[in-house]
């Protein structure tokens, strides 16, 4: 039988496509240095989720007890990983904040609903199947753009580093924790059942993501003019309310 990893890995591979067609055209977008701060925005959404998500997750593995072989490893493994995750929403503030964006402002607006389906699927896994499926929301999320490719966009868009040192950082840092994932996934001894709900959970995600995506470039198109980053900011806040996307 194929390692775990790489069974997880042929099933993202089949399930994104249509999410690497959102992606590419957020990354390709013709106006990307006036769509970055939505981009930037609902990444900051879900990223100031992970720590408390992850820490929710150690919580339920505590509860399972005994009764769980795998709950005191999941539990040390998410609090770990909590702990490494909880700066992270102020790395995308502060790139928010080179575009005159405060953190009031940004705080003050409602997130896309994508995003909020997106990490409120993870506590229904977690809370009433088991706390094993976010690896499958970890496998999905750690996969960090590339610094060559982070240099190109900054080139091609007109977007300085300083404004893109979240996805600089994760580029500098995710490599090593996609191996360091791979190797822990592997060396589990997971059922059936674990094996078929981290697969479920990382198409769940995969799936809300792609709706995230579709958010952000339909509410673009909805508000662009040719004006600043922080005038568009502001009128999307304002058609989240009114609109109820």
């Amino acid at each position: 039988m194929a390692p775990h990893s790489q069974r997880l890995h042929a099933t993202i591979s089949l399930a994104q496509k249509r999410l690497a067609t959102l992606i590419h055209e957020v990354w390709f977008h013709p106006r990307l240095s006036e769509l970055y701060p939505e981009f930037l925005f609902a990444m900051y959404g879900i990223t100031a989720t992970s720590a408390p998500a992850m820490r929710a997750a150690a919580r339920r593995c505590s509860e399972a007890g005994k009764g769980d072989p795998l709950g005191p490893w999941l539990r040390d493994y998410y609090l770990e990983h909590a702990a490494e995750e909880e700066n992270h929403g102020e790395w995308l503030l502060a790139d928010l904040g080179t575009f005159g964006l405060g953190r009031e402002r940004i705080l003050e607006r409602l997130p896309y609903p994508g995003v909020a389906a997106l990490v409120g699927s993870q506590y229904y896994w977690m809370q009433h199947v088991h706390p094993i499926a976010y690896l499958g929301y970890i496998a999905v999320l750690e996969a960090p753009a590339q610094m060559e490719f982070l240099q190109e966009v900054s080139y091609r868009a007109g977007i300085p580093l300083a404004s893109m040192s979240c996805h600089v950082r994760h580029a500098e840092l995710d490599p090593g924790h996609v191996a360091a994932f791979d190797a822990t996934l592997d060396s589990l001894c997971l059922t059936e059942l674990h094996r078929d709900l981290i697969a479920v959970s990382a198409i769940t995600t995969i799936g809300h993501l792609e709706r995230v995506f579709m958010e952000i470039l339909e509410h673009f198109e909805r508000i662009c003019h040719p004006v600043s980053a922080a005038t568009i900011f502001t009128a999307g806040g304002a058609a989240l309310v009114s609109t109820g996307v």
